[in-house]
């Protein structure tokens, strides 16, 4: 059997394991990926169930996140 050149077969090697890194990252990029939009589901529920307690206690009012004022939102009225 035939063989390649010690160059040709370390090129070759070189490439092949770079490719296989990259794959892996790319892996590991797509499942870190996925855990933050978990995270991020998870986060999105928990502030919504929030907000409607606080809309069950004090109507539909927007709040100053930073200082916990708020202010109760007035509905518009329709012509009719």
């Amino acid at each position: 059997m035939e063989k390649l050149t010690e160059e040709e077969l370390k090129s070759l090697q070189e490439s092949v394991g770079k490719l296989n890194e990259f794959k892996m990252a790319l892996a590991d990029a797509t499942t870190q990926k996925h855990l933050l939009q978990v995270e991020v589901l998870k986060h999105n529920e928990t502030l919504s169930g929030i907000q409607r307690g606080l809309e069950s206690k004090y109507g539909n009012i927007t709040v100053d996140i930073q200082t916990g004022e708020y202010d109760v939102v007035k509905e518009e009225e329709s012509d009719g």
